[in-house]
């Protein structure tokens, strides 16, 4: 539906749902909808919660990519440099990426900063791909847990899943996290290859494998972090 202020929002009911969800994505934004919800119960979460939605998101505006830019942790680094050739050129090191752009490139056009976040992007999948599936492989054998393959992927929604078939798919943006937050949400998906739910016997699983038991501390600090960069 297209709404006049707010323009696209797309509605979606699910079997799971037990109350209105509301996200912004950059295609719209995304009402998650109870089989039950009526079209007034609808209406009004959109009157009550979009305004809000929209202020917290104008917010969290993308840094502007130039030259001063740079991205650094443990395990990832991302910077801009100019060099005296007239093409962009990613240079991939370990960890470490530069970005080369032509001498007096203007990096403040819209589409030049769309470009610049998309090669960041583009940046951070080739790393998160490098890094996470080793790491979780390496995190199963030391815990004793068996999966059955692991993808990673850009998305904004959740920093990772397991499905009932043991497939695990990971957020490429987990590697921007400390590195136990990282290793908290591979051990949460691959607590759920042997608890498919957050039910107590899950939670104590997790309380084992991050011993000692600090499962519900490092799920709190997580909540400080974005799956968006």
């Amino acid at each position: 539906m297209e709404h006049p202020e707010w323009g696209t929002i797309i509605v979606a009911r699910n079997v799971r749902a037990r109350r209105i969800i509301l996200r912004s994505r950059p295609d719209g934004i995304h009402i998650t909808v109870p089989l039950f919800a009526t079209k007034g119960d609808i209406e009004r979460a959109i009157a009550d919660c979009v305004p809000k939605l929209m202020q917290r998101q104008a917010q969290k505006e993308p840094a502007t990519i130039d030259c001063s830019y740079s991205c650094v942790n443990d395990n990832f680094t991302f910077c801009v440099a100019e060099h005296d050739r007239k093409v962009f050129q990613l240079k991939h090191n370990g960890k470490d990426f530069t970005l080369l752009c032509p001498q007096g490139t203007d990096y403040y056009t819209t589409e030049m900063q769309k470009w610049m976040h998309k090669t960041l992007a583009q940046a951070i999948t080739i790393r998160a791909k490098e890094m996470l599936p080793p790491r979780l492989e390496e995190l199963a054998k030391e815990k004793g847990f068996t999966y059955n393959r692991c993808t990673v992927r850009n998305v904004h929604s959740r920093w990772g899943s397991c499905n009932a078939k043991g497939n695990i798919s990971l957020c490429v943006s987990l590697i921007l996290l400390p590195d136990e937050l990282i290793d908290y949400v591979l051990l949460h998906e691959l607590c759920h290859t042997v608890e498919m739910n957050h039910s107590e016997r899950f939670w104590a699983l997790m309380d084992k494998v991050t011993a000692p038991a600090r499962a519900k501390e490092l799920r709190k600090r997580l909540k400080g972090y974005r799956t968006q960069f």
